[in-house]
């Protein structure tokens, strides 16, 4: 499933950047997958989850991710693995993941690169596209 990454909220900071967008009943990736947050970092990609269920099925399939920017060529596009190896940490009160993106093979500049890319384009803007598998 791909989908266009627009944030709802974005912090650009000097030293860290953050952004995330909420998903609810008729987001083709809350309906399918039970995912009602991603967040993207300098540090993790974080997926949350509707219940304990949905992470649950999620975790229990190897998974995805392919990180696209249609407006150029940058180092910290590709496709990820989002499997036990690349979870830095799993929350089963709050049923979220945190998955690392040094796990994911990204270099600290690169990892830093993305996240200011999507936060420096605001809330509302979309400059990724997402294709989780």
């Amino acid at each position: 499933m791909t989908f266009a990454f627009t944030p709802n909220y974005t912090f650009d900071g000097d030293s860290h950047d953050s952004s995330y967008e909420d998903y609810s009943s008729g987001d083709d990736v809350y309906d399918d997958y039970g995912i009602d947050k991603i967040e993207i970092s300098g540090s993790f990609l974080t997926i949350h989850f509707t219940n304990s269920t949905t992470m649950s099925t999620w975790r229990g399939i190897d998974r995805s991710v392919v990180v696209d920017y249609p407006s150029g060529t940058e180092s910290w596009e590709g496709t990820f693995d989002l499997t036990s190896d690349e979870e830095y940490s799993v929350n089963n009160t709050f049923n979220y993941i945190h998955y690392t993106w040094n796990d994911m093979g990204l270099s600290i500049a690169e990892k830093e690169d993305l996240a200011d890319t999507v936060s420096s384009a605001g809330s509302g803007n979309s400059v990724l596209n997402l294709t989780l598998s």
